[in-house]
């Protein structure tokens, strides 16, 4: 061995050099940018080879993609830039307005416009849904590579990609015909964690509040995250009293409130001023920024030298926007939810479980939620530890509360872990390159390798399902609850691929157009795949169309044809195999999906012979007797 094969500590700090211009050039050519991009084109390349049998027939595996290209469809169509009415979605209601972005649609609309008339738009959604979302994540590997760039270890943004395409719940929301607004959460998420880590200015502040109002117009499911950041920029400025944290302060608020007028206005028009929806950037949040913004700049101005002072001052900031929201809707106090009816908390939103606490999960994808935010929390605290300088300190700080706020929320709400784990990623890296430079410096080579094999447990992915396979060996009932929830995936893809496979949707298709009646996860391939209208689509907003539906499948048989029959559907479609129908025939055992099921339907329907190889099944609504 050589003099340098000597030990080091595993919590040695690696010597930073002079400059961090100086520190990104050691790579040559091999910027973190360009590393980023090399690693996620590989990785998206092998998805596309991967998944080339559901890109070939446009097998989409969650619902929301389907209704999102119908969205984006019917832009194509001309519907108007600012009418987001789904109208083949209810249509004896008039449609249902979608809680959905524009920003979302634009880049799927543009790209299919500019290649349709080369290919075909049947082709073009194929090219652009398969190629969009890899390029999303592309612009979120990037992200990450720049914004962790400013962390007391400069190896960070170099490895960070390689940890990223490792984190399972991020990547999954990039895959190829992953089009929903899940990639953009994370984007968005990440372009405003790399601001907060730059120096305080205004320009940092800005440029953080017009990212997050960006995610809000996506998706409100970001307030929490937008609310952590704006209040830890108002707690600096509080603990300080520094300019610069309160031009940074100001920046943010400025942004975010005129941000959010801007982008509602321009992606729903005059509409998105004064709607008063709780389930989407609208009037109420919009007046809770204003209202934080305006006492915000008021108390910069006023600019108290004690800490009690300003922390009183942005919290009385803080009421002020809580009470314009609930003055403004006091139902938004409720959560977007609360008014569903109870037959569709039941049967549908508690079955999403991407929505509900971790708790409600099963073991193994608890597992694979904590363990790369545990990891990642203790790697940003020993980092923390180990800084000498402020600025250092103040940056690992502003991970591990960006951290805690975000894992705290993916118990709650369980698709909040990919925000989570994209938080946890300089920790484990952090972590990871601590154990791999003590692991080399070992003389022996079974440590050494023990020791390089301790370095890859901190790659999310691999970390967790080491975790799980360990807790499997200890306990047998979780590795048989891991076996069940497997060949239960396996039985949903079976469902996806088969009971709407081509023939049956020539069939069906070749019917003429009119109403549909299905179980609601059925809905929106439906409205994707044909030209029918739908009763209902598994979408929140149209509330009692769903209550309908589930009532006609699992509710008193002897109101049934009723409630079709106000619906104005002339079809019911349903699958044998999908778990909502299963759940539905075994509500009641004399509701109509038990009499469909046993083929003993009621008087009022007939068959229709379609061709399917899973049992999708076609009933014609007869005609009212007069």
């Amino acid at each position: 061995m050589t003099d340098a094969a000597a030990p080091v500590a595993v919590g040695a700090v690696e010597p930073k050099p002079a400059s961090l211009s100086e520190g990104f050039a050691l790579g040559g050519w091999l910027t973190p940018v360009r590393i980023a991009l090399i690693l996620w084109a590989a990785m998206s390349l092998i998805a596309i080879v991967v998944n080339w049998q559901a890109i070939d027939a446009i097998d989409l595996s969650d619902t929301d993609d389907a209704m999102r290209m119908a969205q984006v469809r019917d832009l194509l169509a001309g519907q108007g830039w600012w009418d987001l009415t789904q109208y083949r979605v209810n249509p004896a209601g008039g449609g249902v307005l979608m809680h959905w972005s524009r920003i979302v649609d634009a880049p799927l609309a543009l790209g299919i416009l500019v290649i349709e008339p080369l290919f075909g738009q049947a082709m073009a959604e194929r090219v652009v849904m398969t190629l969009w979302p890899p390029l999303l994540g592309a612009a979120l590997c990037a992200a990450c590579a720049l914004g962790y760039r400013n962390l007391s270890d400069w190896r960070i943004a170099y490895v960070a990609p390689l940890f990223l395409i490792m984190a399972g719940f991020i990547v999954a929301q990039f895959r190829p015909l992953r089009v929903d607004h899940h990639g953009w959460q994370i984007l968005l998420a990440m372009l405003i964690m790399a601001q907060a880590l730059r120096p305080a200015s205004w320009r940092a502040g800005l440029w953080g509040g017009l990212f997050g109002a960006a995610l809000l117009a996506v998706s409100i499911e970001g307030l929490p995250m937008v609310a952590l950041f704006a209040g830890l920029a108002a707690l600096r400025w509080a603990l300080h009293g520094r300019a610069n944290d309160r031009d940074r302060l100001c920046g943010f608020m400025l942004a975010l409130a005129g941000g959010a007028i801007l982008l509602q206005f321009a992606t729903r028009g005059p509409v998105g001023l004064v709607g008063n929806w709780c389930d989407s950037l609208s009037a109420p949040y919009m007046a809770a920024f204003v209202a934080a913004a305006a006492l915000i700049f008021a108390a910069a101005r006023a600019n108290p030298k004690l800490f009690w002072a300003r922390l009183g001052l942005l919290g009385i900031a803080g009421l002020a926007a809580a009470g314009a929201l609930v003055w403004t809707e006091p139902s938004c106090a409720n959560g977007p939810f609360a008014s569903l009816d109870p037959i569709v908390v039941k049967y549908w939103y508690k079955n999403v479980l991407e929505g509900q606490p971790l708790w409600a999960s099963k073991a193994p994808d608890a597992v694979h939620v904590l363990v790369p935010s545990l990891v990642g929390l203790a790697g940003s605290v020993l980092a923390w530890r180990q800084c000498r300088e402020v600025a250092d300190r103040r940056n690992w700080a502003t991970v591990i509360v960006a951290l805690l706020g975000a894992a705290a929320l993916s118990l709650l709400v369980l698709r909040s872990a990919a925000t989570a784990h994209l938080f946890a990623l300089p920790g484990c890296a952090w972590l990871g390159l601590r154990l791999w430079t003590w692991a080399r410096s070992i003389s022996s080579t079974v440590p050494r390798i023990l020791g390089s094999a301790a370095a890859a447990l901190t790659l999310p992915l691999i970390g967790s399902t080491a975790v799980l396979v360990v807790l499997m060996a200890l306990a047998p009932s979780l590795k048989a609850a891991t076996e069940s929830a497997a060949a239960r995936n396996a039985a949903a893809n079976r469902y996806q691929t088969t009971c709407l496979d081509p023939a049956a949707i020539a069939a069906l298709d070749g019917l003429p157009p009119t109403t549909v009646l299905t179980p609601i996860d059925l809905g929106a391939p439906v409205i994707f795949w044909t030209r029918h209208s739908l009763v209902a689509t598994p979408h929140h907003r149209n509330k009692d169309a769903m209550a309908h539906s589930i009532r006609v499948f699992a509710g008193d048989p002897a109101a049934a044809e009723v409630l079709v029959r106000k619906q104005q559907a002339t079809l019911i479609v349903f699958c044998r195999t999908a778990n909502d129908l299963t759940e539905y025939r075994h509500a009641r055992k004399d509701a109509l999906a038990a009499q469909l099921y046993r083929r003993k339907p009621p008087a009022w329907l007939e068959p229709v012979p379609i061709a399917s190889r899973a049992g999708l099944s076609v009933w014609r609504v007869k005609s009212a007797a007069k």
